[in-house]
């Protein structure tokens, strides 16, 4: 019923609009539903956790939408936005999006990085990449190194239209993605494939060139707009035990990069039957798992951390490590190499970290009676640190590493720096994904020095849907993750073939339907279809393309409860101060004046209490 004409005493008048329409012609007009809605449904789309998580922010639900469609051309076209090589990525990624993939708390993360293989599998098969390079602006920059950092700074510049020249002090480019993965797990000629794509761009690559030797720092600044210095960390740390630098003794990264590097036939690494690995991280897994393929019986991997939930490394890889027969001995560490020239054991005593796990000194109980442990070879894969004699002094920072400010720029030049060489030390994860988002947000960064741009800081808020309760979880059924198919554990370990296969085209599809698209519309055609009104319209379904028409709503919130992925949500009436049209009511005489008043709405909690005589 209506209140108009209703006498209202002054000390009852508070600024609320009023919810009841008035029985005018020109109250209907305006607002032919009514004035019933407190409520506005409004499609804002969140952050997903994936893509949040993500190093280099790919838009993950993007391309899994895509997939789920069969537009498998598109979602590898979206990948690349941020992803120079998914074909790489999709296999060596230690995948943080899945760790904080929603799914994982309702059933199995996705397996994201295998349909991110699939994309990539996609593009390596294409005769010319989506990716074109951009209209040349007659600027040079260089990059240091043809690593994930140095590959993704490279690409993105080409894009916006530089000419750029890596140089790469190795005889192949690849950085750690050649010297530092193993063949069983990034094959040589996927790489090189990407390697060639950075060719087809215009990029051009110089190998057997090293900063301090062949080129000097003075020509980086001299011939170059600008220089992107993404030289990772390449030299190996040494455990300072006695006799460690006798015959046998081998490094992790080293060892990888002479079988990375070489061939069969030119490869110095000759093992033993009995192979001792130092240390309980990534490098170190794949260390361990080598060795076996280069000829080992036995190995043993050693770690201070007393368990395997302690050690650094990703769990499935542990688990596949030993699933081939590496052994594990814990809370050990080595003090010194025993051996007449070469090394025949290792002498072991208990150890353990001083403080937080893999963050504090090593405390050796040196009183113990000390293990001997008899091997041929041993391989120290305890972290690696920068080889920069090169570098001007001012520019490096008390860890050995690359001084930059947070845009990866020194001091006041044009020299900026991306990578692990800028990432030691800084918390975050020293990961080949990481490192490319490095690479890609400093590329961004220096384009914008050379067109007299200021570096600015994101500022925008992000909403990072994490929590289930904000989506309809009755619409997902629960559903087994598809597991990618493997090679036997006793015939891998003798053999460089790839241990984990692709995903077919059908899997992928299924592994792309488990996803919740957290916080981003699907266009599942939910709120189209329930609507009780005509207020929700869409002119093709896809994601953008729903609007809904606030004249006709009352605002009844069927269409955010039912929304399955909360990308629907219910804003208050009071939060529009603009562009609201309201028609006259007992408490609203004017029309807009709910929206006007507003303001003065929020601050009505802060007002002294009225005196009623």
């Amino acid at each position: 019923m209506s209140t108009k004409g209703t006498h209202i005493p002054d000390w009852l008048q508070v600024p609320f609009a009023g919810i009841t329409p008035a029985p005018t012609q020109k109250g209907q007009d305006l607002f032919p539903t009514g004035n019933w809605r407190s409520i506005r449904p409004v499609y804002r789309d969140k952050m997903p956790p994936c893509n949040n998580a993500c190093g280099t922010n790919e838009k993950i639900q993007g391309y899994l939408d895509l997939v789920k469609r069969g537009k498998y051309l598109d979602a590898y076209a979206l990948i690349k936005e941020d992803m120079p090589f998914p074909s790489v990525t999709g296999r060596v990624c230690y995948h943080p999006c899945e760790q904080a993939c929603n799914r994982g708390k309702y059933d199995e993360a996705i397996s994201i990085r295998a349909v991110e293989r699939f994309l990539g599998d996609l593009g390596q098969a294409l005769p010319k990449d989506v990716v074109k390079a951009g209209t040349p602006n007659g600027k040079k920059v260089v990059v240091v190194g043809s690593g994930p950092a140095g590959h993704s700074a490279a690409y993105q510049l080409a894009r916006l239209g530089y000419a750029v020249t890596i140089l790469e002090k190795s005889p192949k480019a690849g950085g750690l993605n050649r010297g530092g993965i193993p063949d069983w797990v990034l094959p040589q000629d996927v790489l090189d494939r990407e390697i060639e794509r950075l060719v087809e761009l215009g990029i051009t690559i110089k190998t057997n060139t090293e900063v301090g030797k062949d080129v000097s720092w003075d020509d980086l600044r001299k011939n170059y707009d600008a220089c992107i210095l993404a030289v990772g960390l390449i030299d190996p740390n040494s455990i300072r035990a006695e006799g460690e630098d006798k015959a046998g003794v081998h490094y992790g990264l080293p060892f990888l990069r002479d079988i990375g590097m070489g061939t069969p036939s030119t490869t110095s690494v000759k093992l033993g039957p009995r192979v001792a690995v130092i240390g309980g991280g990534n490098t170190a897994i794949d260390c361990a798992r080598e060795a076996f393929r280069q000829g080992a019986q036995e190995v043993t991997m050693i770690t201070v951390e007393g368990t395997t939930t302690e050690m650094p490394c990703v769990p499935e890889d542990l688990h596949d490590c030993v699933e081939e027969g590496v052994e594990l001995k814990h809370g050990l560490a080595c003090t010194a190499v025993l051996g007449n020239g070469k090394v025949e054991a290792l002498q072991l005593h208990p150890a353990k970290f001083s403080g937080a796990i893999n963050a504090s000194p090593i405390a050796v109980d040196r009183e113990a009676k000390a293990e001997r442990f008899a091997v041929d070879n041993v391989i120290i894969a305890v972290g690696q640190h920068a080889s920069l004699k090169w570098l001007p002094d001012e520019f490096k920072n008390e860890k050995g590493a690359i001084k930059a400010d947070r845009f990866g720029r020194l001091g006041t030049t044009n020299v900026f720096a991306a990578g692990d060489i800028v990432q030691l030390g800084s918390g975050q994860p020293l990961m080949v994904v990481n490192a490319v988002g490095d690479g890609k947000r400093t590329a961004f960064n220096v384009d914008k020095v050379l067109r007299g741009e200021p570096l600015h800081e994101r500022m925008v808020a992000i909403d990072v849907i994490t929590d289930l309760a904000r989506m309809n979880m009755t619409y997902f059924p629960k559903f087994p993750r598809v597991q990618q198919p493997m090679l036997a554990p006793a015939s891998r370990r003798k053999t460089q073939d790839e241990v984990i296969l692709a995903f077919t085209e059908e899997q992928a599809i299924d592994e792309a339907n488990r996803c919740f698209s957290c916080g981003t519309c699907n266009a599942c055609d939910n709120c189209y279809l329930v609507c009780p009104e005509p207020c929700i319209i869409r002119y093709d379904r896809s994601n953008g393309l729903y609007k809904i028409l606030v004249d006709y709503c009352k605002g009844c919130r069927v269409c955010i409860e039912e929304c399955p992925t909360g990308c629907l949500e219910g804003v208050p009436e009071l939060d529009f101060d603009t562009g609201v049209v309201r028609m006259e009511t007992a408490f609203a005489v004017t029309q807009g004046l709910h929206g006007r008043q507003a303001e003065e709405l929020r601050n009505l909690p802060d007002r002294p209490a009225k005196t009623i005589e």
